[in-house]
């Protein structure tokens, strides 16, 4: 990625951002119970995403800071209408999160990673398909069955 017009590296911001982000969310989950006489408790899954969230938007940060400036040429930094397919994957994401309430989770986000792997990642509809079933069973497998943790239910009954 390039700088922009006015001189800011799209790095460097949603590098900065995303550790904002990652330290708020971080410093939230500290102050709820870790571990609990059943397992883990309901800071113990934020604290580390928050940690690892900010440790990464850091390293993007420290790798755009070094980098070498970019020599003049042809714009080629973004797809044209990339904006509008990270705007649209935001949009999903978002309706996917209420809608999970009425599917349940393990439907919804089947859905919801098929289209990022059909839209966002332009695989074919076969490999979508695969990686959508197969990453709610997953997602199913871990948490009802291995930790004990109940995820939201659809009509189904998972």
């Amino acid at each position: 990625m390039g700088r922009e017009a006015g001189g800011f590296d799209k790095d460097i911001l949603a590098g900065l951002a995303l550790a904002g982000l990652g330290g708020f969310i971080a410093i939230r989950a500290g102050a709820w119970e870790f571990i609990g006489e059943d397992g883990p408790g309901p800071g113990f899954f934020p604290l580390f995403y928050g940690a690892l969230m900010l440790l990464l938007s850091l390293a993007l940060t420290l790798r755009a800071l070094l980098r070498a400036p970019p020599r003049p040429g042809p714009d080629d930094s973004a797809a044209p209408g990339g904006h509008k397919r990270a705007l649209l994957t935001w949009l999903v994401f978002a309706l996917a999160a209420v809608a999970m309430e009425y599917t349940g989770f393990v439907i919804g986000f089947a859905a919801l990673t098929i289209f990022i792997v059909a839209y966002v990642f332009r695989r074919g509809w076969r490999s979508a398909v695969m990686v959508g079933i197969g990453c709610s069973a997953g997602f199913w497998l871990v948490f009802t069955q291995l930790l004990g943790v109940a995820l939201p239910a659809g009509p189904l009954g998972f």
